[in-house]
């Protein structure tokens, strides 16, 4: 079963499809370490950095980010969106020139921290899960409380 029979058979007829994306490895011809261990292993690194970021896809709906993870078995993580707290974008300089990064997100499930390593055009991503998250916690009437100290 493909991600996309995953991802069909998981939404909802209610829910909105906004995206899907999977890491990259644009950074590869921009980091000689990278370049350096792929000769060595005779492309044996190349390709298993392929499979470890292409086999994991983020779905993101109007309701929920999904996490699908896995090669031969699949393990599916959801995130309510208005269960999120925050993210971020961390990008390193050889990011920055591959044009992508790490999205962390925040949130107050059981999942509690998701990483999305290496993903194209990463502001844009997080931009419009900021987006997606600040839109469902307005429609289920959710309040995010900062810890306060007295």
């Amino acid at each position: 079963m493909s991600n996309l029979d995953i991802i069909q058979s998981i939404i909802n007829p209610d829910e909105d499809f906004i995206w899907e994306v999977t890491g990259s490895i644009a950074d590869v011809k921009y980091n000689p370490a990278y370049l350096l261990l792929t000769i060595i292993t005779l492309g044996i690194f190349l390709i298993a950095l392929y499979f470890k970021r292409i086999f994991r896809t983020y779905v993101l709906t109007n309701q929920r980010l999904i996490i699908i993870t896995g090669i031969f078995g699949k393990t599916i993580d959801e995130i309510e969106l208005f269960r999120i707290v925050d993210s971020r974008t961390i990008q390193s300089f050889i990011d920055r020139m591959a044009n992508i990064g790490t999205i962390v997100v925040s949130s107050t499930d059981q999942t509690g921290i998701a990483t999305m390593e290496k993903i194209p055009q990463p502001y844009y991503v997080r931009d419009s899960l900021r987006q997606a998250y600040t839109i469902a916690r307005q429609k289920k009437g959710t309040v995010v409380l900062e810890n306060l100290h007295m």
